[in-house]
């Protein structure tokens, strides 16, 4: 038998059998890859949440101004802290604020909310009660307040105390230069 250019039957059906395999195979890896994805970007959106919630609370404390005329006297308890600060704008630079943090309890779980104006911004989430700490000196380890006076002043920081339920959590918020 002579043999002309070209393929057999049986050459296609095999090539043909083969190219589906791998095409099979190759839609189930991305299938799996996506449902991957999906199931991490619910992680990675919180993630994010977490840690811009944190930035914009340390830069809102950390950019304190007392003692200007126009600003707010600093005052805060166990749940509230007042005080003026400086805000970034859509516009790209910084204007004065006045900001107002409290902690907002839902069903079963708290939150730390910042006013500033009319609009409530969600800055952490997710733990059972939070309270605020004021630090008066640091001498000695710190000598922290449960309690700021209106007055002139702001303490040198802010503890952020957030207790979930097998853990308790304080961010210690630096305030950045008086004035």
């Amino acid at each position: 038998m002579q043999r002309t250019n070209g393929f057999t039957l049986i050459e296609i059906m095999v090539a043909l059998v083969v190219g589906s395999i791998v095409l099979v195979t190759a839609q189930a890896t991305l299938s799996a890859l996506s449902d991957r994805e999906q199931a991490l970007e619910p992680v990675a959106v919180a993630a994010d949440r977490v840690a811009n919630g944190r930035q914009e609370l340390r830069a809102l404390v950390g950019n304190i101004e007392v003692g200007t005329i126009g600003t707010t006297a600093f005052a805060g308890d166990a749940q509230h802290a007042r005080f003026s600060s400086w805000c970034d704008t859509p516009s790209g630079w910084q204007e004065r604020c006045d900001v107002d943090l409290s902690y907002d309890t839902a069903a079963d779980h708290a939150t730390l909310v910042a006013h500033i104006g009319a609009q409530p911004i969600v800055l952490l989430a997710g733990f059972e009660r939070g309270a605020f700490r004021y630090l008066q000196s640091a001498a000695t380890g710190g000598e922290w307040l449960d309690e700021w006076g209106g007055g002139v002043t702001a303490p040198l920081g802010i503890g952020a105390v957030l207790r979930y339920p097998r853990r308790t959590d304080t961010l210690i918020l630096r305030i950045g230069p008086r004035g």
